[in-house]
């Protein structure tokens, strides 16, 4: 090189060098400069445009698609197939992502739940069953490469969500009015069931009213409006699970928010839900129980049948209350279903996915992220407590109350953290 004319490149130089070392030359310089750019410019179309939109489609799709097909069409294309993408070029969020304890809980969990189609008797065929927990494995990809790559676009989907949750409420609450009937609002689109409505719409409320605590105003105009709208869709749904669920949301967020303002959110908005109680009584009491300790009992005996690991993953179960004719289908209790297919240590795993995911939250709990998100896992765990009973499905309304909050916290709090205490 010493011995060069000036303006002689590496190129003059390859081409009287020998076979050998031109071969080496070749090898070092072009392949890996392409594949490393091929992979940023994969990463960075993945994280700031596709999964960001994928996100905000699954987090609002249910509000606005014609049908669940359409909705989970929409979660194939613009979320699973993208994580599945981004979990092969991405080798540092492999690397965060397999270090969060909320994720490896969940695998833990996962791992048994599908050793266990090995002696159900579930009617779908193995592989069907398989694919479900992966739909969440790429759910917690999703999030976290997000998180890790763009965080202002993680936060920025979580916002314009919420938006879109108060907006779509507002005219499910016009529609409703209209139509007059008298009845419960049920939803309309993909939403058809006054229940799963207030699971989705309950999520958003959670969010709402966490970030109105964290606020140091009371008067807050945009909070106190999306509070409003959304809790009336609650209300109008005349489900009673959201009012437990959001009076255990409400607490933990006192207990995380900590002091003399965490302590007057928590009881200013437990006072707002005994007054809903007390003006309008008929929506706790006019249908009694509903049959739940009927069907939790006989539920939680044909659980004892197989105590220590279950009937198996999706098992069938059917229960048969005196005086109904129609038979039962899911013990409607999220926990109690884990105990009937999963036995006592299904139960454990269970458990303690939330017990790591609550800890976890409370470490980081100064993050207002977190902190929001750490509520909407209570209230999923809560409204669970009283209804649904198939906590490993493909996407749909009960993903409100267990997945969604738990792959945003793991989002939140392993990909988020600072460096020095990754």
């Amino acid at each position: 090189m010493a011995d060069a004319e000036p303006g002689m490149g590496p190129a003059r130089h390859m081409k009287t060098a020998p076979l050998h070392e031109t071969k080496d030359l070749e090898d070092d310089l072009p392949l890996p400069a392409t594949a490393a750019g091929w992979q940023a410019r994969t990463v960075e179309q993945l994280t700031d445009k596709v999964l960001p939109l994928g996100l905000l489609c699954l987090l609002t799709g249910m509000m606005w698609a014609g049908d669940r097909q359409l909705f989970h069409q929409l979660f194939y294309l613009l979320v699973a197939l993208p994580a599945f993408m981004l979990a092969l070029t991405s080798s540092p969020l492999r690397t965060e992502l397999v270090r969060n304890p909320v994720f490896i809980a969940f695998l833990c969990f996962a791992a048994y739940v599908s050793a266990s189609i090995a002696w159900s008797g579930a009617d779908d065929s193995a592989l069907s069953l398989l694919k479900r927990p992966l739909y969440v494995v790429l759910l917690f990809i999703a999030m976290a490469g997000v998180a890790f790559h763009r965080p202002d676009r993680f936060t920025q989907v979580l916002r314009v969500s919420a938006v879109i949750a108060v907006a779509a409420g507002g005219i499910l609450l016009v529609l409703f009015h209209l139509s007059d009937d008298g009845g419960r609002l049920t939803g309309y689109g993909a939403l058809y069931n006054p229940l799963l409505t207030s699971h989705v719409f309950g999520f958003f409320l959670v969010l709402w009213i966490a970030y109105w605590i964290q606020e140091r105003r009371l008067l807050l105009p945009q909070a106190m409006v999306a509070v409003a709208i959304l809790g009336a869709v609650l209300l109008a749904t005349g489900s009673r699970t959201p009012l437990l669920a959001l009076s255990g949301a409400i607490f933990w967020l006192g207990l995380m928010s900590g002091g003399r303002r965490g302590a007057g959110a928590c009881g200013l908005f437990t006072l707002a839900i005994g007054v809903i109680v007390m003006l309008w009584p008929e929506s706790v009491t006019q249908r009694g129980l509903s049959y739940r300790p009927e069907i939790w009992a006989e539920a939680f005996r044909q659980a004892r049948e197989f105590p220590l690991f279950g009937h198996g993953y999706d098992h069938p179960l059917s229960i048969h209350v005196n005086g109904i004719d129609f038979v039962f289908l899911d013990p409607h209790n999220m926990t109690l279903s884990v105990f009937y297919q999963g036995g006592l240590a299904g139960l454990l795993l269970w458990l303690a996915l939330y017990l790591t995911a609550l800890i976890t939250c409370w470490k980081y709990r100064r993050n207002p992220v977190v902190l929001g998100l750490s509520a909407t896992v209570v209230y999923g765990f809560a409204a669970a407590m009283t209804e649904g009973g198939s906590f490993l499905s493909r996407p749909k309304e009960h993903w409100f109350l267990i997945w969604v909050p738990m792959a945003l916290v793991a989002a939140a709090t392993t990909l988020r953290q600072p460096k020095d205490e990754r």
